[in-house]
């Protein structure tokens, strides 16, 4: 049976990369060989010759280390209008705002459904093993997104991994996805569900598809295994995406039939986000950093092969004894061995062990150096491992900013592979969304629908930028303390504090802030009432309350008001209390108006949350107090 004119193009990019290590490496042999490492097993290939097998994994505390790091941060795309400028009025300006903030709330939306972070880290771990990865979004027009509320709309915006074996660059020579002329997407599905696509899709060549077993060129050893049972075999194929004037245009194809030809995408960027963990000059793939420490871990791996082999060896002695006196040797327990002819003889003369040799403690050091310097040289230390202590956050900082300087290239990598995301959602937006609602969420996490024609996008001036906010540990701990020495300085109010501290750090944050806040507007109407007694009291007695201090005089106050209350007359029960006011000798030692610091203890303080001590000092402005 004939093969596809995509399906040459696919055998060629086999024959390329099996030429990208040179003649005596295979690339799709290295690559199974570093994920393999990677996982665990780390003897495939290796000459043990009776040795054990222990496995000391140093790929994968660096590989964790390192995805660890270049995801400390929370990564954002955001969409501004080329020409936007801040302070403009212009109402054109303004209306170009809205919709790149319409815009942003949906590639807010589709990350989140794509679950974008999670796939970030298996990219990056795919990265760190194979040296590339790889993401292709595609427009599933089978899915509702908003169900009964707008059933009439239909089509949402998905991603999938690609394995650097299964992407296939028409200009191999560089990995710039916009100059290439062709790029191949492979991978396997069931039979009967490409059966089903060709169908919908009118191809006349449905029966052609059939079930293959052309695992081999699949990446890792599980990608060769697939299920035999009946009904439920696979196929390989073939998504071609090539370029004409100016669009993106489609087949998919499997060894010997088309299921869809020359589909116009409408597309003007090709839906596929490519870079590399570490960027190799003269070819598209990149260089995996697993390759490297391989042969480090090979030669550790084995010394301590040997050194366990050693104490097997040596570590019991071996027992000596005289056959003519000692019919018989036992190492049993508790067990008696007979002894003739002693004579007197010390039992040290007819039996005992031999000395077992000494190992050399130079292949410890060899084993410890081995291990520190492939770590060291990797650009993971013992701090940035933490395994040094940090007091503060300053150090910690500190410490965090110099480990990520190894990953600076990883990591511009990795933004320029989300922004390249970026575009092409937006273009996957402008081309198929139309007019539908956008789910946009606001500053207190309020959610509000606002409808948006999307094809708007289409002749919008825009610019694409990765945003980067830190999201680890050590930025946490850094902005708590930042935030407890704001608060222990009286810069900030204990709600200001609670609102931006963590969620996880105080149970129940938000029922506290309400609390304090419902308490505190109980308190300032109680405040206003006491104004309003005080107007009321003669010059005199004003003069003296104010004499008291803050705390003395919200009592004294309140005791006079507690009396009107009673129903008695409270300036008459003034010369009658048990604890009169005091004299102005009583006040000695306490502050006078014009004194230093008077007024500072009688300045209005009318914030949420400041020390109760100064709460009265609010009835000067409220009251209109007046000595």
């Amino acid at each position: 049976m004939e093969i596809t004119k995509d399906w040459e193009l696919y055998e060629a990019g086999i024959e390329y990369n099996q030429q990208v290590y040179g003649a005596d490496r295979n690339y799709y042999e290295v690559l199974d060989t570093n994920i393999a490492f990677a996982s665990g097993d780390q003897w495939r290939g290796v000459q043990a010759d009776g040795l054990p097998k222990p496995v000391f994994n140093i790929i994968k505390r660096v590989k964790q280390f390192k995805i660890a790091s270049l995801k400390a941060d929370n990564i954002s795309i955001q969409l501004t209008p080329m020409e936007y400028r801040p302070q403009s009025e212009d109402i054109t300006m303004q209306h170009k705002v809205k919709q790149a903030d319409l815009a942003n709330a949906e590639i807010k939306n589709i990350l989140e459904n794509i679950n974008f972070d999670a796939k970030s880290r298996t990219l990056l771990s795919d990265g760190f093993d194979t040296g590339d990865w790889c993401m292709h979004f595609y427009f599933d027009m089978d899915e509702q997104p908003y169900k009964s509320y707008m059933p009439s709309v239909k089509g949402v915006i998905k991603a999938e991994i690609i394995d650097s074996t299964n992407v296939m660059f028409g200009n191999p020579n560089t990995r710039q996805v916009d100059k290439q002329p062709y790029i191949i997407i492979v991978g396997r599905n069931l039979v009967k569900n490409l059966q089903e696509e060709a169908k919908k899709n009118k191809s006349s060549q449905i029966d052609r598809i059939k079930g293959d077993s052309e695992t081999d060129y699949q990446m890792g050893d599980n990608g060769k295994v697939e299920n035999s049972a009946d009904g439920y075999e696979k196929a390989l194929y073939i998504i071609k995406y090539y370029k004409k004037n100016g669009k993106i245009y489609a087949n998919k194809s499997t060894k010997n039939a088309y299921i869809y030809k020359e589909k116009d995408t409408k597309l003007s960027y090709y839906p596929i986000a490519f870079n590399n963990w570490e960027e190799v000059k003269g070819t598209y793939h990149g260089r995996a950093e697993t390759t490297g420490i391989i042969p480090n871990q090979i030669a550790i791996n084995k010394m301590f092969a040997m050194v366990i082999y050693h104490l097997m060896l040596t570590a019991f002695p071996t027992a000596v004894y005289d056959a003519d006196r000692i019919e018989g040797w036992t190492n049993e327990i508790g067990a008696q061995i007979p002894v003739t002819n002693l004579q007197g003889d010390s039992i040290h003369n007819i039996a005992g062990y031999l000395e077992p040799a000494t190992m050399s403690g130079q292949i410890m050091n060899a084993i410890e150096l081995a291990m520190q310097y492939t770590k060291e040289t990797l650009g993971v230390g013992d701090a940035s491992l933490g395994n040094v202590t940090m007091n503060n956050a300053t150090a910690i900082i500190a410490i965090q900013k110099s480990a990520a300087v190894p990953l600076e290239n990883v990591k511009a990598a990795l933004y320029e592979f989300v922004e390249d995301s970026g575009k092409i959602i937006v273009d996957m937006m402008a081309s198929y969304y139309g007019p539908r609602p956008v789910v946009v969420q606001g500053p207190n996490n309020e959610r509000t629908v606002e409808m948006f024609d999307f094809g708007q996008l289409k002749d919008m001036w825009m610019h694409i930028k990765t945003d980067i906010g830190n999201a680890s540990y050590f930025s946490e701990v850094a902005s708590i303390q930042t935030l407890d020495n704001l608060l222990n300085n009286g810069m900030i109010e204990f709600v200001e504090y609670l609102r931006r501290i963590p969620d996880e750090i105080i149970p129940q944050k938000q029922e506290l802030i309400n609390s304090i806040e419902q308490n505190d507007i109980y308190k300032q109407a109680i405040y206003n009432l006491m104004g309003q007694f005080m107007d009321t009291l003669p010059p005199e007695v004003r003069a003296q309350l104010l004499q008291l201090n803050p705390e003395q005089m919200e009592q004294r106050v309140l005791e006079m008001m507690g009396a009107l209350d009673n129903g008695t007359q409270g300036m008459a029960q003034i010369s009658d209390m048990e604890n009169p006011l005091p004299t102005p000798e009583d006040l000695a030692g306490t502050l006078q108006q014009g004194e230093p610091g008077f007024m500072e203890m009688m300045q209005p303080q009318t914030e949420v949350g400041r020390d109760s001590v100064k709460k009265m000092q609010d009835l000067e402005e409220i009251g209109g107090l007046q000595s």
